[in-house]
This record gives structure tokens, sequence and C-alpha cells, in this order.
């Protein structure tokens, strides 16, 4: 039984007997000396009454309170743990990962030194390529933490659906084709006419998705393959004139060596790189940064993918379907 139920409860009950004190006909006791000192006691069991309830309302707000700033309180030890957590981490990635590359550099730096290597252009393009990949490899690893910490700003704006596709697809279509790839656009969509599909988006980070994605796709698709970006609109309520929602599925697809199926669920995972990947540099923490990005927008990413038959790489980005006035 609740404290709530069992303070309503007594109330009820006091209630009932000071109704049963006030109903008392005092015409029966006119003459009882004791009448007046009656009466003067249920005026004052009234206003006890009264003045519990209001501590009691009072009490329960105090609660209230308190259990909000206790809450509060968790919250914030729990972000300071993840934060924590975070660091720890972040430290630990870099501990491992620059470990390789560092090592490569200071060994071709000594030879150099000692005369071992002649610090011609070839091995210094090398140490210079390495300097390169160990100050992405820091960038990437610093953003990814303070992604996963909520620790960087997301300015998000009012977009229309198909201003935000045409953009997509005219920008990251001119990069695949400038690379020599086939590049197939495609939208499909049955947008209202009498209503706009309106996205809240930070549109800097879209795009930094899109290009991860993007060049990723254009890394594994061969020489004179095609890349595809496929934008998507559905309809998670049915469109009948008022206000709804549904979700834009934006795909790359490409026809690259596709990807070994006990990979898939690791591959938006921070370092993980499959098979596929080891023969390019890179950390694996594109996609990574990705899967944050999108998170943060309350959308979903993933892929779908059979060996030797290509890869699509999609995330999905809530929007509203709002009647014209």
């Amino acid at each position: 039984m609740s404290r709530d139920y069992d303070t309503k409860a007594l109330f009820t009950n006091e209630n009932k007997v000071l109704e049963s004190a006030k109903a008392v006909n005092g015409a029966q006791f006119k003459d009882n000396p004791l009448w007046p000192l009656y009466e003067e006691l249920v005026l004052h069991y009234e206003k006890l009454l009264k003045v519990t309830a209001k501590i009691s309302k009072i009490s329960d707000i105090q609660g209230q309170v308190l259990k909000e700033h206790e809450y509060k309180i968790k919250q914030a030890n729990e972000n300071l743990c993840h934060m924590e957590e975070s660091r720890r981490k972040l430290f630990s990635d870099i501990s491992h990962e620059l470990g390789t590359p560092m090592t490569t550099i200071q060994g071709y730096v000594r030879a150099m030194l000692d005369g071992v290597v002649k610090p011609d252009e070839y091995h210094l393009e090398m140490v210079y390529n390495k300097i390169l990949l160990v100050n992405q490899l820091v960038e990437d690893l610093y953003e990814l933490s303070k992604l996963e910490s909520d620790q960087i700003k997301f300015y998000y704006k009012q977009v229309m659906l198909e201003e935000l596709v045409d953009n997509l697809i005219q920008r990251f279509g001119e990069d695949i084709t400038q690379q020599g790839f086939n590049f197939s656009p495609g939208f499909t969509a049955s947008l209202p006419e009498d209503a706009w599909v309106i996205l809240s988006i930070d549109t800097v980070r879209i795009e930094q998705v899109m290009n991860n994605l993007v060049q990723n796709a254009m890394k594994y698709t061969p020489p004179g393959g095609t890349i595809g970006i496929k934008p998507e609109l559905r309809f998670l309520e049915k469109y009948n004139g008022i206000e709804a929602r549904g979700e834009l599925i934006i795909k790359v697809v490409d026809t690259g060596p596709g990807i070994d199926e006990s990979a898939l669920p690791y591959i938006f995972d921070r370092f993980f790189r499959e098979g596929r990947a080891q023969k390019f540099c890179g950390a694996g923490l594109g996609l990574a940064i990705a899967k944050q990005i999108i998170l943060k927008h309350s959308g979903q990413i993933g892929v779908e993918s059979r060996l030797n038959a290509g890869s699509t790489f999609y995330f999905s980005l809530p929007v509203r379907i709002v009647p014209h006035l």
C-alpha cells in the first residue's frame, strides 16, 4: 500500500469523524455545561485537519522535489562516469593505435640518423604520410570521444526534404564521377502536393556522414564500377491532410567486393577493420563517427552486404509532413 493511498484514507476517515461531530444536534445538549466546550473542540479539530492537510501537501511537494533532485544527481553521476569511461577508452585507444605508426616513424628517423637509410624523397614522404595518419587518428579519436560523451553541440535547422536530397545528390554525384566511377542517382518518394516534408538536422554533420559513406564506397569499388545514392521517403503515419511522421532513408550503394556476413554486426564499431580493409590506410573510425552523428539525430544507420555482391550503407532521418496553410 503506497504512502499516498494511506494519507488519503487517513484524511477521509478523519473528515468523516469531523462531519459526524458537526452533525450532532446541539438543541439536545443546550443545557449541558460541556456543550460550549464541545463546539470549541470541534472547531479546533476542523482547523487542525486543515493545517495538517496543508502540511501533508507541502511534504508531498518537497518529497517530489527531493526525488527530482535525486534523479538529476543520479543522471549527472552517470554522465560523469560515462565521460570518465570515454576518457579512459580514448587514452587506451590512442596508446594502442598510435603504437604502430609512431614506432615506424621512430625507426625510420633513427635509421636516417645512423646512416642506415638515406633521407631521400621516398623515405621522407613515407615518414610524412605516417605523421599525417597519426594526426588524422588523433583528430578522429577526439571527435568520437566528444560525440559519445555529448560534448559536441549540434546546430539543427529546418530543411525541406527536396532541398536536402538535391544538394546531396549534386555534390556527391560530382565527386563520384570525377573519380572515374559511374554514378546512379535515384529518389523513391511520393511527395504530397499539399504539404511540406521537413527535417530538423545539422546539415554540416549530415554532409559529414554522407562524405564518409561515399568515400568508403569509392575506396572499395573497383575502377569503372558504379556507386549510387538512393534516397527514399517512408511514411510512418498515413498522410491524411494533417501533420504526420515519416523518415528519409538515404542509401549509398556500391558494386565493390562486399562484406563477409560475420563482419556486419561490428562494421560501425570503433577500430573495427574487416578483411577487405587491411590493405587500406585508416583506423576504422569514420563509420563509428557517422553512427554517433545519426543517433544524435534520432535516426538509425546500418549496412546490407554479401561477398561479391556489393554493399549498401544507409541511414535514416525523421521527417515531418506539414500541410500547407
